[in-house]
């Protein structure tokens, strides 16, 4: 028996251990080019800005987990974003079937992301949306906290899930 612990735990540290590297992939985030654009006026008008990630088979929670990060230092002399401490813990999952990505928040979203369903905060939303449509299997993004798409529409003052009870049923967010 604990020669085979010992073989899992050289499979696990043995390519760290060789001078291996991990795989990496490469997604684009979004944000509002603000600060490069003059003439920008349109809140969901947004530009891609590329991440190199450990290679994950759960890419759309990869990417938008890398948009909640906000714009590097680097990237925030031309683009403009939503990051810590607003963002802190508000992804609670992101589920993709069927073309379409569900997205679930926690209540920390209300109580942080306040700005997000004001004006141009919207635009948020933009950027999400462009961040998980990136990805072909996803064609559609619907939003909720804690697996509420009413609670989330009302938030942004849409009212009820505008998508219907197959794409608003609690049991898309997992």
């Amino acid at each position: 028996m604990g020669y085979l612990k010992l073989l899992l735990v050289l499979s696990l540290f043995a390519p760290a251990a060789l001078g291996q590297k991990a795989e990496k992939m490469t997604v684009k985030v979004y944000f509002h080019p603000d600060k490069v654009d003059p003439q920008w006026d349109d809140c969901n008008k947004v530009h891609a800005v590329a991440r190199t990630i450990p290679k994950t088979a759960s890419v759309a929670t990869a990417a938008l987990r890398e948009l909640l990060k906000g714009p590097s230092p680097d990237e925030a002399k031309e683009f403009s974003g939503f990051g810590p401490p607003e963002t802190s813990g508000i992804l609670k999952s992101v589920n993709v079937k069927d073309g379409t990505a569900y997205v679930n928040f926690t209540k920390l979203a209300l109580q942080q992301m306040g700005n997000a369903t004001t004006s141009c905060g919207g635009g948020f939303f933009a950027m999400a949306d462009a961040t998980l449509m990136q990805f072909p299997t996803i064609k559609k993004v619907v939003y909720a906290i804690e697996g509420s798409t009413n609670d989330f529409y009302e938030w942004v003052q849409v009212g009820e899930c505008p998508y219907g009870k197959k794409h608003c049923a609690a049991s898309n967010f997992k």
